[in-house]
């Protein structure tokens, strides 16, 4: 239905003092920085735009069980029937303290296609179940880098580029605490692109205490395709050898394959050689179960090493 003066239906909820105000269009939605609710949801500059759908419901009371937790504007000029004209932000979202008959609720306006909606839902479960049913605000991130000195002559990193990946690691870190980009290496490659290249492998092996470290193979090779251990073992050899040449640390315990070739499915000679010459405990895919879609993937233990 299109939402216009004429079709908006209000009525109190039998029993309670609350009016509702439905089939209205609602623009520019914004938090209330003082809802008790808010765990996940963090109240910061008005959602603009305009908000999915034609039939929002608001929410109208005086009585103070109830505390608004987001709040929009009409998409047009209508008024809303016993409200003040000048009440300019309506509530979509009303939380029930439970003051009235001793019962906590929250009253959603609309459905959960609406972003700010998943995100007040979880909180709204979180805190009806005091945190019961809540999962804790720590998150992790790891930025892997893999392919450092891998690149055709012309396309590697240059001084400026190195010195832009150190100060975006230092920006990031104003915002996420000790973050630390991850860099996986062959260092078959080292040295092999131009002199401005050259120079940008000098000036990233001089940070070398600045970055965390992981081996990417000594020639980039795809693992899956050998199938003599020995090979792979000789070629991680390698790649442990340059490391320790030049004070890269070697006990992080955690390797990628190129293209996690290997990883899954599984290639048993690739973990028995991650084993036997870096104690890896840790690797990354893609694919398991499937590339795609990516919200399926899984991890899993192999030989104990975890994917």
């Amino acid at each position: 239905m299109q939402a216009n003066e004429n079709s908006l239906l209000s009525a109190q909820l039998k029993g309670f003092p609350l009016f509702l105000h439905s089939n209205l269009a609602l623009k520019d939605c914004s938090i209330n920085p003082k809802s008790p609710l808010l765990y996940i949801t963090r109240p910061s500059e008005v959602e603009k735009g305009v908000l999915p759908g034609e039939d929002w419901t608001v929410f109208q009371s005086n009585h103070s069980t109830y505390e608004p937790v987001l709040l929009a504007k009409t998409k047009s000029a209508e008024s809303i029937p016993h409200m003040s004209v000048d009440a300019a932000l309506h509530t979509t979202v009303m939380q029930d303290l439970g003051l009235h008959d001793g019962i906590q609720r929250v009253l959603f306006g609309n459905n959960l296609n609406f972003w700010l909606h998943k995100l007040v839902f979880v909180d709204s479960v979180s805190f009806l179940t005091g945190k019961r049913l809540s999962l804790p605000l720590d998150r992790y991130i790891l930025v892997d880098i893999d392919d450092i000195f891998v690149g055709k002559e012309g396309t590697r990193m240059k001084v400026e580029d190195v010195k832009a990946l150190f100060d975006t690691q230092n920006e990031l870190r104003t915002h996420i605490p000790n973050f630390t980009f991850n860099l996986g290496y062959s260092g078959k490659f080292f040295h092999t692109g131009t002199d401005a290249e050259d120079e940008g492998d000098d000036l990233l092996l001089s940070y070398v205490k600045e970055f965390w470290w992981f081996p990417h193979m000594w020639s980039h090779m795809q693992p899956h395709l050998f199938h003599n251990q020995s090979v792979l073992a000789e070629q991680m050899t390698l790649n442990k050898k340059f490391a320790v040449e030049h004070g890269i640390p070697t006990d992080m315990g955690y390797a990628v394959a190129p293209h996690h070739s290997g990883v899954y499915p599984v290639h048993v000679q690739l973990y028995e050689a991650w084993k036997q010459v870096w104690s890896i405990r840790v690797t990354s895919t893609e694919e398991y179960p499937h590339l795609k879609p990516a919200r399926y993937r899984r991890g899993f233990i192999h030989n104990g090493i975890m994917v």
